[in-house]
């Protein structure tokens, strides 16, 4: 009787041990820095390097109501909005609990923090590039004629970060 009762404490304490590491496993504060590269209603999509493709860290952000929209400014944080958020705009992205083991990972979004600076800033010969993953219809004809990290032809200054309907 004393030998199982120990067996089935022992057996408990390896229970609890790996269902912790399972949570720990799925709960993750990670994210990426990159540019949104789509935005589905609450979902964002932002990848590291849009013009990889051998696939550069990316992830799905679904902002919820408890995600920290900010806007950097300087060296300080100010509130921002959903709407302010914009396909082509650098931004620090993370988790809030659990995420889905998928490529990309997809999960709740802590925060989404609009960056300035390097990411942001316009390209030094104000040449606009295709963000868009599947490609950019700049002739209208409804076929990508660009991939991803091409340059945009024919289009001068402008932020660096404009996107055609693919």
């Amino acid at each position: 009787m004393k030998k199982r009762l120990v067996l089935l404490v022992a057996s408990l304490a390896m229970l609890s041990v790996t269902a912790a590491a399972a949570v720990a496993q799925t709960e993750s504060t990670d994210g990426v820095q990159g540019l949104i590269t789509n935005i589905s209603g609450t979902v964002v999509l932002v990848e590291e390097n849009p013009a990889d493709e051998s696939g550069s860290a990316k992830g799905y952000f679904t902002v919820t109501g408890e995600t920290e929209i900010l806007r950097q400014q300087g060296d300080a944080l100010v509130p921002a909005a959903f709407e302010e958020l914009q396909v082509g705009q650098p931004v620090a992205a993370t988790y809030s609990g659990p995420i889905l083991e998928s490529y990309p990972p997809q999960g709740a979004a802590g925060s989404l923090v609009i960056l300035e600076g390097p990411a942001g800033d316009v390209p030094a010969n104000d040449e606009l590039l295709c963000l868009i993953p599947e490609g950019c219809d700049t002739d209208g004809d409804g076929a990508p004629d660009l991939r991803a990290g091409d340059p945009v032809p024919n289009e001068g200054a402008g932020t660096g970060f404009e996107q055609y309907a693919a």
